[in-house]
């Protein structure tokens, strides 16, 4: 993966996590709101800010899914894959996920440093929806 992909992943990437900081603006000034349903934080505003955030978090998905197609194309283009390198052997692939089952998560991945690192990210969803639940109970 060259450094202009690299380059190009961080786009939606910082697209969404813009769009979030903007939805928790919205929420602080009064300009949004945060609900509770069930376990899961809804956040719900009409303002133009809260507009911003959310067309935000939507582009940074439309844009990532775009990136990551538009690399699959390059690669294949390019002849970047093992079969018409003439490697027998297949490239190593890592994967790797985590399942929130309420405040409990629940990681995979193909190796051990891959599912530690997905473990780590649902402990932190986990307390960020902890938090959530507080500020809603407490305010």
């Amino acid at each position: 993966m060259g450094a202009t992909v690299r380059t190009s992943i961080m786009i939606p990437v910082l697209m969404f996590v813009a769009g979030l900081a903007i939805i928790g603006i919205a929420v602080a000034s009064g300009e949004g709101e945060v609900s509770l349903v069930l376990i899961f934080p809804v956040f719900s505003g009409s303002s133009g800010l809260f507009m911003l955030g959310t067309a935000l978090i939507v582009l940074s998905f439309m844009t990532g899914f775009f990136v990551m197609v538009r690399s699959q194309i390059d690669t294949v283009q390019a002849g970047d894959y093992p079969a018409r390198k003439g490697i027998s052997r297949p490239a190593e692939t890592k994967y790797g996920g985590v399942v929130m089952v309420g405040p409990v998560p629940i990681a995979f991945g193909s190796d051990k440093k891959t599912a530690f690192a997905m473990f780590v990210i649902g402990v932190i969803l986990a307390v960020c929806c902890l938090l959530a639940i507080l500020i809603f109970l407490f305010q």
